[in-house]
């Protein structure tokens, strides 16, 4: 069980050193500092433990129900069992609403790769004033737009 565990260290380790493959956009300080070492560089992931970002969240963004979402995924963090590329995860994304408006907005649209309308911190300060939802609550939306494909 070390031996595992050691590896999975060793690829967060690995992934937050690894420059970005989005290349053109420089990777944001608050990606770096709280999302890198689990979502990895460009947001790829760790198959069954991290839920690959890349790819994904331009994808989710382009509708104004997956927007909201992904919004309230950082705001107010996210638990229960989902699965991504076929591979169940099960764990609790943690809340960062302790984050600046502008920093939220950053990591949104550094993930979407620059495709599609960017986050602005405006629309982060909207989010946080509307009604608070519990992670639980967050999973569960996830799990309706995924029934409505707007999650894929």
């Amino acid at each position: 069980m070390g031996i595992r565990l050691w590896g999975v260290a060793a690829a967060m380790m690995l992934g937050a050193v690894v420059p970005s493959a989005a290349g053109a956009q420089a990777v944001p300080k608050a990606y770096a500092t709280n999302c890198q070492m689990c979502h990895q560089a460009a947001g790829k992931g760790v198959p069954g433990l991290f839920p690959r970002l890349g790819g994904r969240v331009e994808e989710i963004g382009k509708s104004p129900e997956g927007r909201k979402w992904l919004l309230a995924v950082l705001l107010n963090g996210q638990s229960g069992r989902i699965t991504v590329d076929g591979k169940p995860i099960s764990g609790v994304m943690a809340s960062f609403a302790r984050l600046p408006d502008e920093d939220i907005a950053g990591v949104l649209t550094y993930l979407s790769h620059g495709k599609g309308k960017a986050f602005t911190a405006a629309e982060v300060a909207a989010a946080r004033g509307g009604p608070k939802w519990t992670p639980a609550k967050v999973g569960e939306e996830r799990a309706r737009l995924m029934k409505a494909g707007v999650i894929k």
